[in-house]
């Protein structure tokens, strides 16, 4: 299950009754399936209700003896996640954050399971079967007088927020640095609070230090889409994006940008600084992707050493990075590498076989990305294979796979001003002489691996003004 997998819910009608424990988080309801669950697209249904006085028994739903109360209100409808558990390992994980119960009581939470994939990928529009169900341990929910008070979060709450996943959590203060952000800029950045869209786009904003997790923008999910960057409208700067990737399909992700929209393509420069430095820009998709290919028709920026032109899928949040980079001391080759989790194993580097010169010459970049491997190719040519069941590690027990969903991005950066191993990489410090350095992308096309996940996303409120 990916980027595709759904929740529903058949109703809202339930009995109090137990079988086993799913897992559960304070002050939300979290399921779990385990890392190596195959993917596809699944709907899970949530029900609850009350039986009086009941000892909890295997139910038979057919009883219509049973004291059945309409009680579950809130968000029954979820989309699975893939989270990096507490334990470190990954998982799916279907969170319902904000379920209530109208009356007091003591209850259980039924939980049940469909596939409503078909054999083809596509959702099936006939009746399915549940395929397993389990049931919550009891709880009982208060009326307003008898109400004992909040209680803190969990810590699994805290750390699937940390991920990204929009669970109110309870603490004493949400913290942006040194500052909490208020109703009027309620999205934390690095220790910034602002309401644009370098604050609240999802590729950027922290929920967990923002006013509330809600306070950043829903994540657009992947549609198939060919930008061109010859037409104004594929490129936005970030303080011109109201949060509707149907307005356009790539942003810069910060300010002041050096990206721009020119010679019918998206450029993005390097530029030196009174220090010295070089200051680039980074440019990135305004929709998440989760396995897919992407292709990019593209030039270099790195026509002398120590500047670095990047053409890569990541997920900042998690640490998964698919990537093609170029240096300017190599202009007739592209380096292609992945990294799983922020561990940065340079070791796994591989180098394209010899370009035309890649400053000057546009050839097409593309990343096969699907649950089972990571295919580089350059022109059509296949240069590299990296395959999910390679990358177990025994002593961790995991398999060291990017499978996070993320975001596509271009970038030029000086890598000439890092860490003297980063520098001697990137090929020195930058001549700055040999500017100016603009790295060029004519179109870039996305063919998502799993389909229909467009209705899943609304847009900020204030998208349109």
């Amino acid at each position: 299950m990916g980027a595709s997998a759904h929740t529903t819910v058949s109703n809202d009608f339930g009995t109090m009754d137990g079988l086993s424990s799913p897992r559960t988080a304070g002050d939300s309801a979290i399921m779990s399936l385990g890392q190596n669950v195959a993917s596809s697209s699944s709907i899970m249904s949530f029900s609850a209700g009350s039986r009086p006085d009941a000892v909890p028994q295997e139910v038979d739903d057919s009883d219509t003896s049973l004291c059945i109360v309409r009680n579950l209100i809130g968000s029954s409808v979820t989309a699975g996640s893939k989270l990096v558990s507490m334990d470190g390992s990954l998982g799916i994980f279907f969170v319902f954050p904000d379920l209530s119960i109208r009356k007091d009581g003591d209850y259980r939470l039924r939980f049940s399971f469909f596939n409503l994939q078909s054999d083809n990928g596509e959702l099936m529009s006939t009746v399915t079967q549940i395929k397993a169900h389990t049931f919550s341990e009891p709880f009982r929910v208060y009326s307003a007088k008898q109400f004992p008070g909040m209680i803190e979060s969990t810590m699994m709450s805290k750390h699937f927020a940390k991920q990204g996943v929009k669970i109110p959590v309870r603490k004493e203060s949400a913290k942006c640095g040194t500052q909490e952000c208020g109703k009027d800029t309620p999205c934390c950045v690095k220790g910034f609070c602002n309401r644009n869209a370098m604050y609240c786009a999802p590729f950027n904003c922290e929920p967990e230090n923002s006013r509330t997790p809600d306070s950043c923008w829903n994540t657009a999910h992947c549609v198939d889409e060919t930008s061109d960057f010859n037409s104004a409208t594929a490129f936005a700067q970030v303080a011109d994006y109201k949060g509707d990737p149907h307005t356009t399909q790539y942003v810069s992700k910060f300010e002041p940008s050096n990206a721009k929209h020119a010679n019918e393509q998206l450029e993005l420069e390097l530029v030196k600084q009174p220090d010295g430095k070089g200051f680039g820009a980074v440019v990135t998709g305004t929709r998440a992707i989760q396995y897919g290919t992407v292709t990019a028709v593209m030039r270099s920026g790195s026509t002398a050493g120590g500047v670095v032109s990047s053409f890569i899928i990541r997920n900042d949040k998690v640490g998964d990075e698919i990537d093609f980079e170029f240096v300017g001391n190599d202009k007739t080759a592209v380096q292609s590498n992945y990294y799983w989790h922020n561990d940065l194993d340079y070791t796994k580097m591989v180098r394209s076989p010899q370009l035309t010169d890649t400053t000057h010459e546009y050839h097409a970049y593309q990343i096969q990305w699907t649950p089972e491997q990571i295919v580089w190719a350059v022109d059509g040519k296949t240069f590299r294979t990296v395959r999910r069941a390679d990358t177990w590690d025994p002593k961790d027990k995991v398999f060291k796979f990017p499978d996070a969903e993320a975001y596509v991005s271009f970038s030029i950066w000086d890598g000439g001003a890092g860490a003297k191993g980063t520098a001697d990489w990137a090929g020195g410090k930058v001549n700055w002489a040999a500017a100016p350095f603009k790295f060029a992308i004519k179109n870039v096309s996305t063919n998502c691996y799993f389909k229909g996940n467009e209705t899943t996303y609304v847009p900020p409120a204030d998208a349109k003004k």
